[in-house]
Parts: C-alpha cells; sequence; structure tokens
C-alpha cells in the first residue's frame, strides 16, 4: 500500500480499529526518519526537525515516494523512540503537505479532476493566519467540490487550492467523493470575513 494511503490510515482509523496502534515509525531506505503518535499527536523525528521534515517534502512531492509506515506497539515505541524534535503532528504533517506541492498534479493517487470533501474541521491550530485556508474549509465542510470548482467559486489562485487539497488529504482531513462538482455561485466572502473576525478577536483573548 502506498505510504500517502497508509498514513491516513493511521489518521482516520482510530474510531473504525480500535485495536490499531496509535504509534509509528516512518521508514525511508532502511532508517526511521520519524515516529508518530497518534494518541497525543506527536511527531517525534530523529533528526534535527529542518533536516527530516525537507526530505519528507522532497520524497512526497515524488509519483512513488519511497516511505513506509510501520505501525509499533506502545513498548516498542517507549523502548526505541529516539527524539531530535518533538512536533504537534497534524499541524506538522500539513505545512509537510502544503510543501510538497506541484502544480502539474497533486499528491498521488488524487488526481486533477478529484473532488475532495472534509470530515471535520482541522484543528484551529493549523487555520490560524491562513483566511484562504478557512474559506476552503467553510466550502469543503458543506459539499465536495474539486480544485477548479475552487478556484472559481472562491476566485482562488490553483497553486493555493493544489496545496490545500494536498494537505487536507495526507492529514486525512478530507476524503474522496464521487458525483457532481460544486456549482459555481458567488463567494459568500462577507460572512466569511466576520466569522474570521470573530475567530481570531476569541483566539486572541
Amino acid at each position: 500500500m502506498p505510504f500517502v494511503q497508509q498514513l491516513r490510515i493511521h489518521l482516520a482509523g482510530d474510531t473504525a480499529m480500535p485495536r490499531r496502534s496509535a504509534y509509528a515509525a516512518v521508514i525511508h531506505d532502511d532508517a526511521t526518519v520519524c515516529w508518530l503518535d497518534a494518541k497525543n499527536d506527536r511527531m517525534m523525528t530523529t533528526a534535527p526537525a529542518p533536516i527530516a521534515l525537507t526530505l519528507l517534502q522532497k520524497l512526497l512531492t515524488e509519483e512513488y515516494p519511497a516511505l513506509s509506515l510501520a505501525p509499533v506497539p506502545q513498548e516498542l515505541f517507549v523502548q526505541r523512540a529516539i527524539v531530535s524534535s518533538n512536533l504537534p503532528l497534524r499541524p506538522t504533517l500539513w505545512n509537510i503537505g502544503l510543501a510538497a506541492t506541484r502544480l502539474d498534479r497533486l499528491m498521488p493517487p488524487l488526481q486533477m479532476d478529484a473532488k475532495l470533501r472534509l470530515r471535520r474541521w482541522p484543528d484551529f491550530r493549523i487555520l490560524a493566519h491562513r483566511p484562504d485556508h478557512f474559506r476552503l474549509c467553510a466550502l469543503l465542510i458543506k459539499q465536495g467540490a474539486s480544485v477548479q470548482a475552487c478556484c472559481e467559486i472562491l476566485d482562488m489562485p490553483q497553486r493555493a487550492v493544489q496545496s490545500f487539497f494536498n494537505a487536507a488529504f495526507l492529514t486525512a482531513y478530507a476524503f474522496p467523493v464521487m458525483g457532481e462538482d460544486a456549482p459555481v455561485r458567488p463567494s459568500p466572502t462577507d460572512g466569511l470575513v466576520n466569522l474570521w473576525r470573530q475567530l481570531r478577536i476569541r483566539w486572541s483573548a
């Protein structure tokens, strides 16, 4: 199974697979790049964070990333998890997904005409200072849409929408859907701006 699919199952399968281990190692060339602790929302890199994250970003731009995910029991995780940097799991993966964007395609196995819908709202640490991501979430939490439809509905550049699709798919916040694309209609900009302003005030209080 491709790495991205393995990772999505690991992140999204906590309710469907109650016996699944919350801990896993990300492997490249038989070496552990980082450890994932889904229970406590942690990513622990074995090398300094800039080195490990740059490697993950580079590999995830490839059509077939040379990565694998190895679930481990908690006892083994505690024994072997060597930590250089301790990072929040989903916000870090979100940033990796944004950085791993190529203009000619979405992150495999997604095709350019794929339609995504949000499973739930992302961690608000992800949306802070990113009003465009908030607008995309407000659209995709209600209906599935393609990159092209999002660009037209929200008047956003293609690369920005593709980056969001990659990040939302990689972190398992979004899932592919079938059927008609979202109808193109004027964006409810004023309402979103007001809601975004209220949330920013609440966070800073």
